[in-house]
């Protein structure tokens, strides 16, 4: 590759980093916007217990996942491989092989939701009302359309667009607050279920527009999927393998963690633990976004120096987001829960002090999966990752079941964090393909590139530990804004070097 094209595609890389970091910060305040504004109306018009199913209902959506077979990530690779090769036939084969086969899974999943539901199997399992049996099989039919829809975009993601799909989720997300508000503050009571429903409908819709919009239907990257058969649809499961399991793992320490303590400790303390959830978010999945772009851009990379080169824009990248929202959520997440009590707007719930540090390794070690897994997607290390993070996923289940029921949430939180260190080996496999197979190159793709964020870590600590120590809403906020302030300085830094 030239100095020239070298330079542009580096600066391609950087913007993409740019606007999926910018399109997932949206997307993330969308959410946070759903789950701050419309929490308190939905304890107070369905109780504790209507709002563990909607928590529960909403696991599904990212639980769901459990479901694609590895299909997605190994469709966003072969993808990347066809464009490298410049074989047009084989990048439409590869989409429609991958759409069949998450569309049999999917249909199959829905059928089993049913049956379960129609035999009152649900409310039983998971201690729910009746009308949990025609939800869970609802939901799971509508998030099935939701994945079919963004594996069918997924060839955006391979040519390097992948905030455009950030982009469709986060006007859906956006526009499903004031409907199910709308929803909520009818005189007519429709219950939890219609507001999931709308509330899926609301993320589909924009799925179908940018397909639209794209480009993507007029490619006719249809043409030769007739030629699709059985043999293929299990070429293709068996091919993506170890993707899925790290797909299972990725799902297993999340979300459907809500299932754990619902069974567990009810579904009002699956409420609680939902929204603790979203907070580790903060960094697990928006601070450790920009790793997501590692899988195409270190695919796309054949000579092991460009990776370690392209790997490391994407690591400081997400540290900057990642450290700096670690302070912030051990500092702040005690004190704005406080406030969020004394004020009503978490009516029932109770949440055990200290309980931010614990969220915050929480969200780390989530963050350090994400990159890590992504990358060895792109690099030929998707077995090693695979057994590290089952392994990971089986010590935060256990943290779930044996710490829960005697130091709470904070010990399930604190506890499941350790698991991570079961993805060093996978860490050390990713050294090995940027040419850096020594505990010296270990330190320097890992633990070097952190030193800069040092000075300005320590400023931003010791302003929220001021605002956490003042403890009124306006301290608090001033804390937030000067993390955010931080984050911009370091951005700033990063883009002139």
């Amino acid at each position: 590759m030239s100095g020239g094209a070298d330079l542009h595609a580096r600066h391609g890389h950087r913007r993409e980093l740019f606007f999926n970091q910018l399109w997932q910060g949206l997307n993330f305040a969308s959410k946070a916007g759903f789950l701050a504004l419309l929490t308190p109306l939905m304890l107070r018009v369905w109780g504790a217990e209507g709002y563990g199913m909607f928590a529960l209902a909403s696991s599904l959506l990212v639980s769901m996942a459990i479901l694609d077979g590895g299909v997605r990530s190994m469709t966003r690779l072969k993808l990347c491989e066809a464009i490298v090769a410049g074989d047009a036939r084989a990048f439409g084969l590869h989409v429609g092989r991958g759409l069949a086969s998450f569309g049999l899974v999917a249909a199959l999943a829905f059928g089993a939701a049913v049956a379960v539901g129609v035999a009152g199997g649900w409310s039983r399992m998971l201690r729910l009302p009746p009308e949990g049996d025609f939800l869970i099989p609802a939901t799971v039919g509508l998030v099935g359309l939701i994945m079919l829809t963004m594996l069918a975009l997924e060839p955006l993601a391979a040519r390097g667009r992948l905030s455009a799909l950030k982009a469709a989720n986060t006007v859906g997300a956006s526009a499903a607050i004031p409907v199910v508000a709308l929803l909520l503050v009818l005189p007519i009571h429709l219950g939890v279920s219609a507001a999931v429903f709308v509330y899926l409908v609301c993320l589909i819709v924009p799925n179908f527009v940018l397909l639209v919009r794209s480009g993507l239907l007029q490619e006719r990257l249809w043409r030769d999927w007739g030629t699709i058969r059985w043999g293929d649809v299990a070429a293709t499961f068996r091919a993506g393998g170890w993707f899925y399991m790290t797909t299972i793992a990725g799902v297993v320490k999340t979300h459907a963690l809500t299932f754990v303590v619902s069974a567990v400790g009810g579904p009002a303390a699956a409420g609680a633990f939902y929204i603790l959830l979203r907070i580790t978010e903060i960094v697990g999945n928006l601070g450790a976004t920009s790793g997501e772009t590692a899988l195409a851009s270190l695919a796309r990379e054949p000579l092991p120096e460009k990776r370690g080169e392209a790997f490391g824009h994407t690591f400081v990248y997400a540290a900057v987001f990642c450290l700096h929202g670690v302070l912030g959520i051990g500092f702040l997440t005690g004190p704005m829960l406080d406030w969020a009590a004394r004020e009503g707007w978490l009516s029932g719930m109770s949440f055990q002090a200290g309980i931010g540090w614990p969220l915050a390794a929480y969200g780390l070690a989530g963050a350090f999966g994400r990159i890590v897994v992504n990358a060895a997607m792109g690099t030929g290390l998707i077995r090693t990752a695979g057994i590290g993070t089952l392994a990971e996923a089986a010590g935060v289940t256990t943290a779930g079941f044996l710490l829960l029921p005697h130091w709470g949430l904070a010990g399930l939180f604190a506890g499941g964090s350790l698991a991570s260190l079961c993805l060093l080996p996978t860490a050390q496999g990713l050294c090995r393909n940027f040419g850096r197979d020594s505990l010296a190159g270990f330190l320097a793709t890992w633990v070097a590139p952190l030193g800069r964020f040092v000075p300005l870590l320590a400023v931003n600590a010791a302003v929220l530990f001021l605002a956490a120590r003042w403890h009124t809403l306006p301290a608090l906020a001033l804390g937030a804004v000067a993390t955010a302030g931080c984050v911009a300085v370091e951005l700033k830094r990063l883009y002139r070097q």
